[in-house]
């Protein structure tokens, strides 16, 4: 009679343990979950005319090759 008293405690606990990991597992991953900072969007790539501004703000283009160069651009639409 002793022994099957004392496998019903062993289990009863060892169940007991179980839950008590399960919920606390699942607990500590929802944390984790909701405290992950949030991936940001790649940066999106310079548009040809700001490559365009900054070559002309650096001193790489004269304002003629700019002018000229916004104009081409403003054709084909290619500043957008």
């Amino acid at each position: 009679m002793m022994h099957s008293m004392a496998g019903a405690v062993f289990w009863s606990v060892t169940v007991l343990v179980l839950w008590v990991l399960a919920v606390g597992g699942a607990g500590w991953a929802a944390v984790r979950m909701i405290r992950q900072p949030r991936r940001q969007p790649p940066p999106s790539l310079p548009s040809p005319l700001d490559i365009l501004e900054r070559r002309f703000a650096a001193g790489d283009i004269t304002h003629e090759e700019f002018d000229e160069a916004r104009a081409r651009l403003r054709e084909h639409h290619l500043d957008v």
